[in-house]
């Protein structure tokens, strides 16, 4: 089977949780000897091709790019929508009627990709249900979730410990680019509240933003890292927070429980389906949420949710869900 990936141009430049779903999907494919290719060329010739899989349906523009040229070259369109309806926190949040403007106009386009696609890959039970309830689509659908790296099982926190020494026994973790839709800024003044330290990795977003987290002075920036120092920072945290306006159930959740931390989690998305009773829950249009939830995960075991995700959700078990998936789609475009 030979499959094409398109995702948005900036994938690379401005890395986020859609280019680690494809990077890792198209891995796990490749070790079941599915040949996976990747363009960025919205014009690109498909006739090697046995079906296209688009990831991400909220920057729009070009998912709907490369629909069209599927859609003109007849091929099966498979997408990975990770979308979930930014107006509510565009509204209540960044208060921006221009971003909201923007976002409400490009919405028929996100209707016609989710309804004329051959099949919806969705991270969750809430997200179908967000897309049924904006677009009322009656495009098939499987529930595919993310992963984590199983390669990061078995890493504990002392290499993380010693690249970074002094930090005090329990810190939190927050694991995200830097950006108001992840609410560092609201973590580091409750961490502060607690006299905790905070430890924030990833990319910066929004750089005004990464100011005013500056300010606080238990905030500790790593940068991106990755690999074995990411897994033995999971490992070393007593919580990883994520008390983002809503996530689909956010990647670095995902792999903080799996190495054995609390994860402390927004309630916004499909967080809840993924974790259910074994993480703790926040709610961000809560002002009064985040601190209690706080003191909550520093008393709260990790250990029944590590067990859960180790078991439910390594990326080879994904990527033999999105092969399945794919010959689905691929028996029905035959019968045609």
């Amino acid at each position: 089977m030979k499959v094409l990936f398109q995702v948005r141009q900036d994938y690379r430049k401005n890395p986020a949780g859609d280019t680690v779903q494809l990077l890792a999907t198209a891995q796990a494919l490749k070790n079941l000897g599915v040949q996976v290719f990747l363009s960025l060329n919205p014009k690109v010739q498909l006739e090697e091709y046995d079906l296209v899989h688009i990831f991400n349906a909220t920057r729009v523009v070009d998912a709907a790019m490369y629909f069209e040229n599927a859609k003109n070259q007849s091929k099966p369109i498979v997408v990975s929508p990770i979308y979930w309806n930014m107006a509510h926190y565009l509204k209540k949040v960044e208060m921006n009627s221009v971003a909201l403007e923007q976002w409400e106009s490009y919405q028929p386009w996100r209707s016609q990709l989710l309804q004329d696609c051959d099949l919806l890959l969705p991270n969750g039970q809430a997200e179908m249900e967000e897309i049924q309830r904006d677009f009322q689509v009656t495009t098939p659908f499987k529930v595919i979730p993310n992963g984590f790296p199983q390669e990061y099982l078995g890493i504990d926190g002392t290499y993380f410990r010693e690249q970074c020494p002094g930090l005090p026994e329990k810190f939190v973790l927050s694991v995200a680019r830097i950006s108001s839709r992840k609410n560092q800024k609201w973590l580091a003044q409750c961490c502060q509240e607690l006299s905790l330290t905070l430890v924030l990795a990833g990319p910066i977003n929004e750089p005004k933003y990464f100011e005013e987290v500056q300010v606080y002075p238990n905030v500790i920036y790593l940068g991106t890292i990755q690999g074995r120092l990411l897994a033995s920072a999971y490992a070393a945290a007593k919580v990883h927070a994520m008390p983002s306006w809503f996530e689909t159930p956010g990647l670095s959740s995902l792999e903080a429980g799996a190495c054995g931390a609390v994860v402390l989690s927004t309630d916004q998305g499909c967080t809840e389906e993924y974790f259910q009773d074994m993480a703790v829950y926040m709610d961000p249009f809560e002002e009064k949420s985040l601190t209690p939830a706080l003191e909550k995960a520093l008393t709260f075991s990790p250990e029944p949710l590590t067990k859960h995700i180790q078991k439910h959700y390594s990326w080879s078990r994904i990527g033999e869900m999105t092969l399945a998936a794919y010959k689905h789609v691929l028996v029905g475009s035959a019968h045609k």
